[in-house]
């Protein structure tokens, strides 16, 4: 027996079969005199010994009772043999799968924590496997074809280019492993609507590892499941709601792509609005460049006027002062963070992107 870590890997050059014909050996019986002991007849058994026939459970009671060795003891040479000549084909076939490799980024996503780190060709496709959830990767294909959720996203062009649909399948997956450790009540939009007040003070914190935390706690109470998971490279996405398959339990999945608190905040808001505003389906959040749909318009409002009431915002800007001062002071008035204020006033072009009062900002780092 080899011994690798804590896993025992047994070494089958040594077959059921050669152990069975080596204990009838043993006691001195010819394969014929076993065979007749046995109630069989001498074909069936040197089909056992050559490996052309498994050990049943019937078999094994009576090799028992004829060389005196437990009924268990061949019950399980022949279910691990049987494990091990399985492995060894799904290992044939996944070694023929090395294009996919090329289609998934693996060190981004071994850096990320989602998989092991190796240099093994053949680990990492297993990995993948294992990870994604799926026997082999022609079912996973077939699975992608077939996601109606992922289909929705491909189509949408961003400034940064075209999405890695295999990039996006694995944010996604990341996102599922995450959510579904959540437990969550039935989602409740009413419950949902209740919180909102609760949500928005978190955005005074400025540490994820305190506001997180918070978040999802109070998020489970109406049934949504939020979870942070680092953008994988080339899946250009911000925020994605969707729905668990019970369907019971909304999901908000953020990357953080941004790092910035003003985009996070901003984000999470959106994706809030389309499971108050709008009927169960998934939306995506990303920069994109066609006409934005009239859903992605309502939920970016109900988000910037929740954060930052359109009252106090249209007064704020009409005395055209935003140096920082007046933008603190404005935003201890509202509670909100100043840097969500400075976020504002670039997205409504009042600020450059590159104001030096970006100082004011929360910027967040990823930690694996």
């Amino acid at each position: 027996m080899a011994i690798k870590m804590y896993e025992v890997q047994p070494d089958y050059m040594t077959t059921p079969g050669k152990i069975l014909r080596d204990t009838i050996r043993s006691k001195n019986l010819t394969q014929e005199q076993a065979a007749e002991n046995l109630g069989t007849s001498a074909k069936n058994l040197s089909n056992i010994i050559n490996n052309k026939v498994s050990i049943t459970p019937e078999m094994a009671l009576k090799l028992e009772y004829v060389l005196e060795t437990p009924a268990s003891f061949w019950n399980n040479l022949a279910k691990n043999y049987q494990e091990y000549n399985e492995s060894k084909k799904q290992d044939e076939t996944i070694s023929k799968e090395k294009e996919w490799l090329k289609k998934i980024n693996y060190a981004d996503l071994a850096n990320k924590g989602f998989v092991p780190k190796t240099r093994k060709q053949q680990e990492k496709l297993k990995n993948l496997l294992k990870f994604f959830g799926y026997p082999t990767f022609k079912i996973m294909q077939t699975s992608m074809d077939n996601d109606k959720l992922l289909a929705g996203a491909y189509r949408i062009s961003t400034n940064q280019g075209t999405i890695n649909k295999y990039a996006l399948k694995a944010w996604i997956q990341a996102g599922n492993l995450k959510a579904n450790k959540i437990n969550t009540d039935p989602f409740s939009r009413t419950a949902l609507k209740k919180v909102v007040p609760q949500l928005r003070e978190l955005n005074l914190q400025n540490d994820p590892q305190t506001f997180i935390p918070s978040m999802q706690k109070i998020l489970s109470t109406a049934g949504v499941a939020v979870v942070f998971v680092p953008e994988v490279k080339g899946s250009r996405i911000s925020g994605l709601t969707r729905w668990l398959p019970s369907n019971s339990t909304a999901v908000i999945e953020l990357s953080l792509r941004y790092k910035t608190n003003d985009h996070l905040w901003f984000t999470f808001f959106h994706e809030i609005a389309h499971l108050l505003l709008h009927q169960r389906q998934p939306f995506f959040s990303m920069t994109k460049v066609y006409d934005e749909d009239p859903k992605e318009s309502e939920a970016d409002n109900w988000a910037a006027n929740e954060l930052i009431p359109r009252k106090q915002w249209d007064q704020f800007i009409s005395d055209n002062q935003f140096d920082e001062k007046n933008i603190i002071a404005f935003a201890n008035q509202i509670k909100i963070h100043p840097g969500i204020v400075v976020g504002r006033l670039q997205k409504e072009q009042l600020l450059s992107f590159k104001s030096h009062y970006n100082k004011l900002k929360v910027h967040y780092k990823w930690t694996i």
